[in-house]
């Protein structure tokens, strides 16, 4: 865990802070985690614990992950797989933490938990993942949806204030979309995701959203039906 700190600190962060945020229309709750059981076919002895992510994703969301993880790893053994629901955030974080998911070689399950265990067909309902959220899902070595959620996209938001989108208090930040095309290329080539979807970012206005459908996802590479939490 110390290794990925350190790799994010010293490369990621300088190369990718210029990435805007895409601030949600309202306040939303911040990034949360959580753990809930598994009871899966393959376990031996007690499955390791899955780990849930929702919310809106903050400024420096990395640090908050790794925290996390440091604490849970300390009493729990803990799964590679992710559920992730969330309308978005900033985006060069959403990043980062895309890239912290793909160090730790985790996979990313687009889905929201109905209860406090999942199974291997059951325990998990469709969610939401937007915006900056697809980054975070991109980073995952494999990525998958539970069939009926959403996953959509637009440009970053513009404006004469650039708001946090959790607390609604004004941030530094400017937005260049120019940029954020080649950005985006080069974050989902890096990812195996079809650099192509930055163009249906950049085709999207940010007071919209474009929610891709299942065979746009499959096209672009970005995530496949899930059966379950196997």
């Amino acid at each position: 865990m110390k290794r990925a700190e350190t790799w994010l600190a010293g490369r990621t962060r300088a190369g990718l802070a210029a990435l805007a945020l895409c601030a949600a229309s309202t306040t939303a709750s911040a990034l949360s985690y959580r753990l809930i059981d598994a009871d899966l076919p393959n376990c031996k002895g007690p499955c390791p614990k899955v780990i849930v992510v929702s919310g809106t994703i903050g400024q420096n969301e990395y640090l908050q992950f790794i925290s996390f993880l440091k604490d849970a790893n300390a009493s729990h053994r803990l799964s590679s797989t992710v559920l992730i629901e969330s309308p978005g955030g900033f985006r060069g974080d959403g990043a980062i933490l895309g890239i912290l998911l793909r160090k730790l070689k985790m996979k990313v399950i687009v889905a929201r938990p109905t209860g406090n265990v999942v199974t291997a067909n059951s325990g998990l309902a469709p969610a939401t993942c937007a915006s900056a959220c697809v980054l975070v899902l991109a980073g995952g070595t494999s990525r998958f949806f539970v069939p009926g959620s959403r996953v959509g996209v637009h440009r970053s938001h513009t404006g004469r204030a650039v708001l946090d989108p959790a607390t609604r208090k004004n941030v530094s930040g400017t937005v260049d979309h120019a940029a954020n095309v080649e950005q985006h290329v080069q974050f989902f080539r890096t990812m195996g995701v079809d650099p192509q979807l930055s163009k249906v970012i950049d085709d999207t206005p940010s007071e919209t959203i474009r929610w891709l459908t299942p065979e746009e996802m499959k096209r672009y590479r970005l995530a496949q039906p899930s059966g379950g939490a196997r």
